[in-house]
């Protein structure tokens, strides 16, 4: 009996990468490129495709795209720029924000097109769409947050994305800081302290939404597969961490102390509003309907999320 297919993009980053694995076990699985090299995840297949091509009115590259959607299962969109390619500048958020909306409106375009188009869009957001809410609990319930750097990518990719509604189950998950051991973000954060130079980042009293990785692509497969999943997702893990009590965490068990404080204003010196776009927000988000659903996070505590990305062999001894 033939596998059913599934169409990714942005499949070469920490989150694809994750999802590609866990996929292909029980999907056959398509990967979107912008150009066929070799370097694609063994075990898929490779797709060129053109972001930018619905902005472009490019009907030969949509025309392309379109039959490589016709009777997937389900297509998710992790498509875009990344948030750590720059200082969060004003050309840096217009990259984000333009190569985001593009993907969207490209995969939402092609999929309006085909006669028989894929079940189920996932598409990725992230937790910046609540913005800088101090101690308020966020459910998916919570609106979108002002004033804050991230919002209007997050808020613009989403409905970029909501059309897609018209002729598929659409499902936006909106992520956390993502905890794996190829992960950019988190290999960054330790550095400072296996180097002995952690400590609190600005007041360490935010709130720091955060997932394993290999938990949140078993939440896209419960997105793709799940019936009844709809709407706005918080993939976050349930335990609430302030960003202190995570160094912290992570400098005892790398045996490193946990006492040189980076005062808010230094990193913003350093980092530009990329300060408060990764490390300075403050957003207490709960995944709310993926516990109310049922969904079991197997790394859900700051604890076991630990075992697993600083493992016995990292530690010193």
């Amino acid at each position: 009996m033939a596998r059913a297919r599934i169409v990714i993009a942005g499949a070469s980053g920490v989150v694809g990468r994750h999802l590609v694995a866990a996929a292909r076990e029980r999907f056959d699985v398509t990967v979107l490129t912008r150009r066929v090299d070799g370097t694609e995840p063994l075990g898929v297949s490779p797709a060129v495709w053109q972001p930018d091509a619905a902005r472009r009115g490019d009907e030969e590259a949509l025309s392309r795209l379109t039959s490589t959607l016709e009777g997937a299962a389900a297509l998710v969109n992790l498509a875009g720029s990344s948030i750590s390619g720059g200082r969060l500048g004003p050309a840096h958020v217009h990259r984000l924000l333009t190569s985001h909306v593009d993907s969207a409106s490209t995969l939402v375009t092609a999929l309006q097109r085909c006669r028989q188009p894929p079940e189920v869009m996932v598409q990725a957001s992230a937790t910046g769409y609540y913005g800088q809410r101090r101690d308020e609990l966020l459910d998916e319930g919570a609106g979108p947050g002002e004033r804050f750097v991230l919002t209007p990518v997050a808020t613009a990719t989403e409905a970029a994305a909501a059309p897609a509604a018209a002729r598929a189950r659409l499902c936006v998950l909106r992520t956390g800081v993502v905890l794996a051991t190829d992960a950019p973000a988190w290999r960054r954060l330790l550095m400072p302290i296996r180097l002995g130079l952690g400590g609190p980042l600005g007041p360490g009293t935010q709130w720091f939404p955060w997932i394993d990785a290999d938990d949140l692509a078993r939440a896209y497969l419960y997105a793709i597969e799940a019936p009844a999943c709809d709407g706005a997702y918080n993939a976050v893990a349930p335990e609430q961490v302030r960003l202190r009590d995570l160094g912290r965490a992570a400098a005892r068990r790398l045996r490193r102390p946990f006492w040189f404080p980076a005062p808010a204003w230094v990193l913003r010196i350093v980092l530009g509003r990329l300060a408060d776009g990764a490390l300075l927000q403050s957003a207490r988000v709960v995944p709310s309907r993926l516990l109310a659903d049922g969904f079991a996070f197997r790394w859900g505590t700051l604890e076991r999320a630990l075992d697993k990305v600083l493992p016995t062999r990292d530690r010193p001894s």
